[in-house]
């Protein structure tokens, strides 16, 4: 199971060893207790949720806290209420195709319960407490990172490197410019720094745990610089790029 989990889900560096914990992140509580011999301790993903929870407020407060170093604690606690939501969660863990890797009770599974997002928000946290009793804090920090925020910074659907290279094209007749400025941290929790350059000048500057994240959220930086109204009216020069 870990073989082909590791295969959907990226863990195979995250989660080296842990074999018998995403088995049991995997375990949903119907089925513990189907299986369960009696008098014994029913062993699902419940505890491992608990501590995934944790680690997860954790590492998504510290990201935006970091990000966004202007903003007051509400605004911190409204971004940290939507990227902890369970529907968020139950998104990353669609995007994983962790359902039909669940092991489920027969009632829970004839309810569709592999597409019941509070199973799957719930899985996810107990995925994350996994990889963080297997290899620490800084490898679940990496997978948090990579496998739910990099894909939940536009919860929107927008697009800011798309976004970006439109006004570019537009106003420059040119693309953006990225270029990786710092790279730090191990081979599996690598963090990845990210300028970006619009008409010659450095607009935005990002970190993120993959080269495509650290893009986006610099394109999204260099987003917020530029008056919407500019952005829409392409071809009228932003006031950040005036001489």
């Amino acid at each position: 199971m870990l073989r082909s989990f590791g295969k959907r889900a990226g863990l195979r560096e995250a989660a080296k060893g842990a074999c018998e914990l995403l088995d049991v992140a995997l375990t949903h509580d119907s089925f513990a207790h189907e299986r369960s011999r009696p008098g014994a301790a029913a062993i699902s993903n419940e505890r491992l949720e608990f501590l995934g929870d944790a680690v997860l407020g954790h590492v998504v407060a510290r990201d935006l806290y970091e990000r966004f170093p202007s903003e007051p604690e509400g605004s911190l606690s409204r971004r940290r209420a939507s990227l902890v939501s369970r529907e968020a969660l139950a998104q990353t863990a669609r995007r994983l195709d962790v359902g039909p890797l669940l092991l489920l009770g027969k009632g829970e599974a004839a309810a569709g319960g592999e597409r019941r997002p509070r199973v799957l928000a719930a899985v996810f946290e107990a995925l994350v407490g996994a990889v963080y009793l297997s290899e620490g804090f800084v490898a679940a920090e990496a997978f948090v990172a990579r496998e739910h925020l990099a894909y939940a910074d536009t919860p929107d659907g927008s697009d800011p490197k798309t976004e970006l290279q439109e006004y570019a094209q537009a106003r420059f007749k040119r693309a953006p410019l990225y270029a990786v400025t710092g790279e730090a941290g191990p081979a599996h929790a690598k963090a990845f720094t990210v300028e970006v350059a619009v008409g010659g000048k450095v607009m935005g500057t990002g970190t993120g745990a993959t080269k495509k994240q650290a893009q986006a959220r610099a394109a999204a930086q260099a987003l917020s610089t530029i008056p919407k109204r500019t952005q829409r009216r392409r071809g009228t020069e932003p006031s950040t790029l005036r001489g």
